[in-house]
Parts: structure tokens; C-alpha cells; sequence
């Protein structure tokens, strides 16, 4: 009980702080949800100014780290108790969650640009020639902000033919369709629930460990259900199609995975890996790629077919490479490109950003596809799982452009596997992702600093205490109470 209580209170800390914060952490513009913005029907809760106060602050990163820190605790816990049904735990990740299930879309706009994109899938709009900026003086489109007004969307057709639909079923209301498309999310998180026990059951796992460290992290919570970012959904949809690929058939589990694909691309990357394991263990080289190329054809008649059914069609192939044409300050390729751009003009040597960027950019690619061969071919022996998800963050990580929520294309499916070392990367990277999400790193460096010395040395001591809580509250002397009257035969 009294982590569920911790963590509750982390995330309301954390919804609190940012809908005070405004436009730091949110979007602020008039009738973006019920509360917490300028017109919304609840009014504004929020301040709305281009530097968040000192309270807001300390809220979203104090909630954070109590949110971390609960995690981390809970799991620990949940590693030396077997047996605790998964159920248990399932409600407490549902407490932590249910804030950020009511808070207005956070650290992110993404979910206004999806409301825009499926306006327009409604109104048979070429989502893949034309942005939501075609709509006119409307809220999908203000809301989209003027970064994507203009831009066509990289979804495929699984994602915007949803997207549609959530667009007819709210009436072409913006506050009812972004509340569907949240509900979408949470469905693919509610897949992803019901898939990784089967996963962790045939590694050996604790399902409820594997559970609390997939969607449990404050990365999930933060990015998936507070940011409503469709990468839930693609996740979902590739873990349903590792499970069923292993319980019923490959066939049924690559189209699974190839309508993951049709949400965002990375996920093809499922199929790919079960038509490589389709022949089983001791297959041949040639029976691998004949059984890949099978599993190449079923994908593509897979999308054609839903690309003629939604009508929205191929577009969105062409349309892949969007996301890359901007860059964050936490992308490693973007980052090392600034550095040596950096080095070279104190060494008085001329170059770019754009030109080491380029080569970085093809660069990062090249090596994240060798890695991903070496982990398709070590497959067989190293698993399924681990292979995929090992390729899906180090292709997350290698892109041209890293987003925290990429991060849980492999996180989360790691989760079902990780173990030992790769078990404490996937907390780390959690962790980190869930910082680097909330707000632009460099814009919000610039915040703390005009904080003022003694509001930085207040805000550094408040995390402290918020790091401490959960290990005061229920550290190692009290672990046991909360499952100790449970044993295996009761799971």
C-alpha cells in the first residue's frame, strides 16, 4: 500500500507542476483540455508564462524523482518476493498511471498533431501530401503548432485509419477526439500488459517483475500515458504479435507485427526477426532467409491489404524520413556532431554542423543496421526478444533523431527478458529517458539558472528529500509487509 500511495503522490506532483508550469511542459493554448489551459471548460489552472515558477519546478522534478525512486524500490521488492500475482502490482501501476490518464497531453504536442492528421483522414484528406494546416482556422490545426501545421504525417495506416475513426466518433470535437486518442494508447499499453507475462513465463522470468519494469517506469507513465504518444500502440500491437507468433503461428504473429509496422515503421522489425526464427533452432542459413523472404511477403501483402481497405494508402512509405528533419539536444549523433563542428572552428578548421551531421546521420545508420544483422543472425541462440528489442534501442539511439519516447520501442520489450546486467540498462535508460522527456533539456538549464542560487540549492535539496522518501517510508527493514502474507501457492 505504501508505495501505491508514494507513487500516486508522485504523479499527481508531477501533473500538478506541469499543468502550473504551462507552456514549459504543455501545451498552453486556449482549449487544448477540460482543465489547466486557457478556455477549457474547467478553466485555467495554469500559469501560462514563458518561465515556469519555481513551484512548477520543483513539483515535476520532485514528482519524478519520488516516481523514480518508488519504482526502483517496488521492483527490488517485487525481486525477492515470488509469487506476488501480477494483478497486485497491476493496480498499483494503474494508481501511479490515473493522473496522468486526466492530465491535459504533456511534454509533448504530438497528440494535437495526431487530432489534426485524423481530421483530416475523416474528411478524406491526404494525410501524406497535405498537414493539418490545410484545415483551416480550427483547433487541430492551431493546436498542432506551427512546426507540423505544414507537415504530412509519417504514420502508417494502421495508426491514422484509428485516427480517423477517433476523429468521426468525437464528432469533429477536439477535446472529445484527444480523449480517444488517449483511450487508443492505453489500449496498446493494455496488449502490452496481457503479452509480457507470456514472454517472461517462457525465459523464466517473474511476470510481475517483468510487468512492473515494462510499463510500470516513470518513462511509460510519462511519455506513453501522459504524452498519449502512438508508440504505445505500436508497442502493443509487436508485443500481441511475439506472443501470438509463439502460441498460435508465425503467420497470424507477423501480421501482427506488420500491423505494429503500420503505426510506426521500426516495428517491421518484428516480423523480420520471426521470419528468421520461423525454421526453429537448428534450421539452415538458406531455410532462415527462405522462411524470411515468406515472412517479407506475408508483411507486404499484409500492408497492402490494409492500405486498399483504410484507403489511406502507401504515402507514407515516401514520408518516413519527417521526424529527421529536426533535431534535440539529447540525440547522440546530433550531439556529437555539435562537438566536433565545436573542435573544428576553435581549431580554425571550417565545417558545418549540417555537413557533420549528414555523414554522423548515415553514419549512426550503418552501424545500427550491422547491429541489428548481429543480433538477427544471434537470434536462435540468444533469443527472439532479446534480439529484437537490443535492435530496436540501438536503433532508437543510433537515428538521426531521438525522441525519449523511441525509447521504449526495446525497452519495453526487453522488459520480458532482461536480466542481470541488461536488466539494470533497462532501469538506467528508463530513468534517463523519463528525465529528458519532460522538457527541452537546454531550455530547461536555462530555467534553473535564472532560478536564482538559493532557489537551485532549495530545488537540489527538495530532490534529495524526494529520493529519500520511498526508502524511509519502506526501506529494506519494512520490504517484507507489503507481500508478505502472500506465497507462490496463492499467486
Amino acid at each position: 500500500m505504501r508505495p501505491a500511495l508514494s507513487g500516486l503522490a508522485a504523479s499527481c506532483a508531477v501533473v500538478f507542476g506541469a499543468v502550473l508550469g504551462g507552456s514549459s511542459f504543455m501545451s498552453h493554448l486556449p482549449g487544448a483540455w477540460f482543465f489547466g489551459t486557457p478556455g477549457g471548460p474547467l478553466g485555467s489552472l495554469g500559469a501560462g508564462g514563458k518561465h515556469p515558477r519555481l513551484l512548477a519546478v520543483l513539483a515535476v522534478y520532485g514528482g519524478l524523482v519520488l516516481l523514480t525512486s518508488t519504482w526502483v524500490t517496488l521492483l527490488r521488492t517485487i525481486s525477492r518476493h515470488r509469487g506476488v500475482p501480477v494483478r497486485r502490482v497491476l493496480g498499483v501501476i494503474a494508481l501511479w498511471a490515473l493522473p496522468f490518464m486526466l492530465a491535459p497531453p504533456l511534454f509533448s504536442r504530438d497528440v494535437y498533431s495526431y487530432a489534426g492528421q485524423g481530421e483530416m483522414v475523416s474528411h478524406h484528406i491526404d494525410p501524406y501530401v497535405y498537414g493539418p494546416g490545410v484545415l483551416g482556422a480550427t483547433p487541430f490545426n492551431a493546436l498542432a503548432g506551427p512546426l507540423w501545421e505544414s507537415t504530412p504525417a509519417p504514420y502508417g495506416p494502421t495508426f491514422l485509419w484509428l485516427d480517423g475513426a477517433a476523429a468521426d466518433l468525437s464528432e469533429h470535437q477536439i477535446l472529445p477526439d484527444l480523449a480517444l486518442l488517449r483511450l487508443i494508447e492505453l489500449g496498446g499499453l493494455a496488449l502490452v500488459v496481457a503479452g509480457l507475462p507470456t514472454l517472461a513465463r517462457e525465459t523464466g522470468r517473474e511476470p510481475v517483475e517483468v510487468v512492473l519494469l515494462g510499463v510500470g517506469s516513470p518513462l511509460v507513465l510519462t511519455s506513453l500515458v501522459g504524452g498519449a504518444h502512438n508508440d504505445a500502440l505500436m508497442v502493443g500491437l509487436l508485443v500481441a504479435g511475439l506472443v501470438v507468433a509463439r502460441r498460435i503461428g508465425p503467420v497470424p504473429g507477423i501480421i501482427l507485427c506488420t500491423l505494429a509496422a503500420g503505426v510506426k515503421a521500426p516495428a517491421a522489425l518484428g516480423a523480420l526477426f520471426i521470419g528468421w526464427n520461423w525454421a526453429g533452432p537448428r534450421a539452415t542459413t538458406r531455410a532462415r532467409i527462405l522462411h524470411t523472404l515468406a515472412a517479407g511477403a506475408v508483411s507486404a501483402g499484409s500492408l497492402s491489404v490494409l492500405s486498399a481497405v483504410s484507403g489511406i494508402g502507401w504515402g507514407w512509405v515516401r514520408m518516413l524520413s519527417v521526424p529527421a528533419k529536426i533535431s534535440t539536444g539529447v540525440t547522440p549523433v546530433n550531439a556529437t556532431a555539435r562537438l566536433m563542428s565545436g573542435m573544428a572552428h576553435l581549431a580554425g578548421i571550417d565545417l558545418s554542423l549540417h555537413t557533420v551531421r549528414s555523414v554522423l546521420d548515415g553514419l549512426g545508420l550503418v552501424v545500427a543496421v550491422c547491429l541489428g544483422i548481429w543480433f538477427l543472425t544471434r537470434s536462435p541462440i540468444t533469443g527472439l526478444v532479446r534480439g529484437l528489442g537490443l535492435t530496436l534501442l540501438v536503433l532508437a539511439l543510433l537515428g538521426p533523431i531521438l525522441w525519449a519516447w523511441y525509447l521504449s520501442w526495446g525497452l519495453v520489450v526487453l522488459a520480458a527478458v532482461a536480466a542481470g546486467r541488461l536488466r539494470r540498462w533497462v532501469i538506467a535508460l528508463s530513468v534517463v529517458g523519463a528525465f529528458i522527456g519532460v522538457a527541452a533539456v537546454l531550455g530547461m538549464t536555462k530555467v534553473v539558472l535564472h532560478l536564482g542560487a538559493v532557489d537551485d540549492l532549495l530545488l537540489i535539496f527538495s530532490l534529495a528529500v524526494a529520493a529519500l522518501v520511498p526508502s524511509l517510508r519502506f526501506g529494506r527493514r519494512q520490504l517484507p509487509s507489503p507481500f508478505s502474507p502472500l506465497t507462490p501457492g496463492l499467486a
